[in-house]
């Protein structure tokens, strides 16, 4: 199945200004694409209109994507099956001539076209890499499928810069190591490499019925998380879980959106993506939660509101939902409680601006010693571009030191995240990733 027959049915199934899914979960199906890829083509701008505190600023249908998960494993395990003997590499000459043959074929009956203005770039990440390409007089082009602009594009980058490489977003080199990618997006299989790599990670159970998650909260280090196996963004999460009843809720969140589930420990301290190009880390961002401190005289209600009115102007506004209650109520709080003097409340394990948090690029004063474990983490995984999420107190200090972890790797990584950070030098990490293949042009 390649990405074109996913798009026709993508189009005949949903309606049309439905952008379900915000980052693809590519570690299913032959070349790259799950069952739920084919419901992230529309254009970034098209919002759906679902609110979900549990989803947070990425909200998607429950019902679907739930449905959708329960197929991408039935497709998963029956292409493993019938075809797993054969070895097909998401990104590389088959996976290419089957793109462009697809797309030939849409274009014959009219229903598919190319273009060459980036205005209607599909995403922040895609847009860095176009323009970089544009820099260095590399031609791009978007394809455009029953009127939409899709996340797939194509590039003049192959046999010295004269034949179209079709690819996501990013444009991953056939080249390097891939096997990684069948996987990656895994929380639970990623946890089991790691450890047997000696790379930290908390310590993952994988469940489905809540006597299973009981079970695994029994054997686990306290407090726990609860979340899809698969996926991203941290929707229907719950962090900083204690207590069996809030198991239970978690347990019920969680299965909103998700048959398949992992329940892990959970890890303090802030939450980072270290984003891996060909095993180096190129890209170190924080994302800290909006988060209150306590002066001993005003209520949770009235901190939020007295951050709210002081906020900078791109920072979005600390919203209070039900997930922002439960959570401080985890913590002991209520929004009526006092908080202490100096004592920091963090009001949601989601992070960045969008949720009234602070962002910053921090590469150049990251310990020398996460470069090395990255760059094991790089090669353990197998997968030449990959963003890896961890949590770590203090990133400049020696994290030998300190109880730290990786807690999720992506296989399509944000690099805009590092770019746009509030505050840090901008990494344009599109640079990176062309510079592999103009090395690899001029060997």
């Amino acid at each position: 199945m390649s990405i074109f027959l996913v798009v026709l049915l993508r189009t005949l199934l949903c309606s049309e200004d439905t952008n379900i899914f915000a980052q693809r979960d590519s570690s299913r199906c032959p070349f790259g694409l799950s069952a739920r890829t084919f419901f992230m083509t529309s254009n970034h701008q098209a919002i759906p209109k679902i609110t979900c505190s549990a989803c947070g600023t990425s909200p998607v249908n429950h019902r679907l994507f739930f449905t959708m998960s329960i197929v991408d494993d039935v497709l998963h395990i029956t292409m493993g099956t019938l075809f797993g003997w054969i070895r097909v590499p998401r990104e590389g000459v088959i996976a290419n001539t089957l793109s462009a043959g697809l797309v030939g074929f849409f274009r014959l009956l009219g229903l598919a076209r190319f273009t060459s203005d980036s205005a209607k770039v599909a995403s922040g990440r895609s847009e860095l890499i176009w323009e970089e390409a544009k820099r260095r007089g590399i031609e791009m082009q978007q394809i455009i499928m029953f009127g939409k602009p899709l996340e797939q594009y194509r590039a003049k980058i192959g046999k010295g810069n004269t034949a179209w490489v079709y690819f996501q977003s990013i444009p991953i080199p056939y080249w390097l190591p891939q096997k990684g990618y069948d996987w990656v997006d895994d929380k639970f299989k990623l946890s089991h490499v790691l450890e047997s790599h000696d790379i930290p990670a908390p310590k993952a159970r994988r469940v489905f019925s809540f006597s299973a998650a009981k079970k695994a909260f029994e054997s686990l280090d306290k407090p726990v998380i609860v979340k899809p196996r698969s996926g991203s963004r941290g929707r229907h999460t719950t962090t900083n879980i204690k207590t069996v009843e809030e198991l239970a809720f978690a347990h019920k969140l969680a299965r909103e959106i998700a048959l398949d589930l992992v329940v892990e420990e959970h890890l303090f301290g802030a939450v980072y993506r270290a984003t891996v190009v060909n095993n180096k880390l190129v890209g170190f961002f924080c994302a800290e939660p909006p988060r209150i401190m306590g002066d001993g005289i005003h209520t949770v209600q009235e901190l939020i509101e007295l951050k709210n009115a002081n906020r900078p102007e791109k920072i979005s506004a600390i919203r209070v939902s039900d997930d922002t209650l439960a959570f401080i109520a985890r913590a002991g709080y209520t929004l009526e409680s006092v908080v202490p003097k100096d004592v920091i409340l963090d009001l949601s394990a989601k992070t960045g601006r969008f949720y009234g948090g602070y962002t910053r690029e921090m590469l150049p004063d990251v310990h020398p010693k996460l470069h090395e474990y990255f760059r094991r983490a790089g090669e353990a995984v197998e997968a030449s571009i990959v963003g890896f999420d961890c949590i770590i107190g203090d990133p400049t200090a020696d994290p030998d030191t300190q109880k730290w972890g990786i807690i999720e790797c992506n296989s399509l990584p944000f690099i805009d995240l590092h770019y746009y950070a509030y505050e840090g030098a901008p990494k344009d990490i599109a640079k990176d990733i062309w510079d592999l293949w103009e090395e690899r042009a001029r060997r």
